[in-house]
């Protein structure tokens, strides 16, 4: 990255899981750093200190759906219906509402499919380990993508 960088446009590091010594080198060559349901499945500790080291203005969050299936309990995770399902759960009602029973996700094959709607246990998660409000860090990252991702249609004028 630095041979090609600085990328003062911004660059996105895609479900970033790197070391926390990384971070500021990144962030000095314009990285935005986004976050996946993959980070929980960090070492709190690593994932905490990690995140301690971005800047809060190149803080992203993602799903990655259908990837990324956060590491949570099944009582409170989205998963997209049909054969990415284990055979036990392809019978239970899973439209919109969370799963009845808790059972640990990370036992579910690799196949199963990870829902957009968890992107609030990324936010909530990401929001406990840099001590954040989950309000706060959503209005944080909003402005971080709106920033990102905005583009001057004005030609210059605003």
């Amino acid at each position: 990255m630095k041979s090609l960088g600085p990328f003062p446009a911004g660059v996105i590091l895609h479900s970033y899981l790197g070391s926390a010594e990384m971070v500021p080198e990144f962030a000095n060559l314009g990285a935005y750093f986004s976050f996946s349901g993959f980070l929980m499945s960090m070492k709190v500790h690593k994932a905490k200190r990690m995140l301690k080291m971005v800047p809060s203005e190149r803080i992203l969050l993602e799903t990655d759906a259908p990837d990324a299936l956060p590491k949570s309990e099944l009582d409170s995770a989205h998963l997209v219906e049909g054969a990415s399902l284990p055979e036990e759960l392809q019978s239970i009602e899973i439209s919109s509402a969370p799963f009845a029973g808790a059972r640990d996700v990370s036992t579910f094959p690799k196949e199963a499919l990870n829902h957009p709607e968890n992107i609030h246990k990324v936010l909530i998660f990401v929001a406990s380990l840099v001590e954040m409000t989950k309000e706060e860090l959503a209005e944080v990252t909003y402005q971080n993508a709106v920033r990102l991702f905005s583009y001057d249609t004005c030609g210059g004028q605003s």
